[in-house]
């Protein structure tokens, strides 16, 4: 493997960018894998380089899987987004908690068009909503 000078760093960084790979950018500048690593290790600027050239690269791969989410109305990808930006609080929105059986299968559910389930959650949301409203009016009434 050559040698890791300014212009294979470049190429690297450049690469990074381009694929958020380290083997990919590695091997794109002649380098192996670990070479790259301890050049991260041992020089505080290049690993500054090289997390703002991931952060770049991620940035460029949730713009396009927004513009394939919303162009191509792909519901599927659009939650994908949402969960990884959103994490937890996405999971507290969309979670449903069944303490006792309702009768309604999962497997049907998810075979359900997107827009079926959005409206099964809104109904079902709002009978939670109800039924807290009577709990705490029973629980006001002790």
């Amino acid at each position: 493997m050559g040698k890791f000078n300014e212009a294979a760093r470049e190429q690297f960084l450049e690469a990074l960018e381009e694929t958020c790979s380290v083997k990919h950018a590695a091997a794109r500048a002649g380098i192996n894998r670990d070479t790259a690593y301890t050049h991260r290790k041992q020089d505080l600027a290049f690993a500054g380089r090289w997390d703002a050239a991931i952060e770049r690269g991620l940035d460029d791969l949730l713009g396009e899987a927004y513009v394939r989410a919303t162009t191509e109305k792909s519901d599927r990808l659009l939650e994908v987004l949402l969960k990884f930006r959103y994490g937890e609080q996405m999971a507290d929105r969309l979670a449903v908690k069944v303490e006792q059986s309702t009768g309604l299968d999962p497997a049907t559910l998810l075979a359900m068009p997107h827009e079926d389930r959005e409206q099964l959650r809104a109904l079902l949301s709002k009978y939670a909503d109800a039924g807290r409203n009577v709990l705490e009016h029973d629980n006001a009434q002790r």
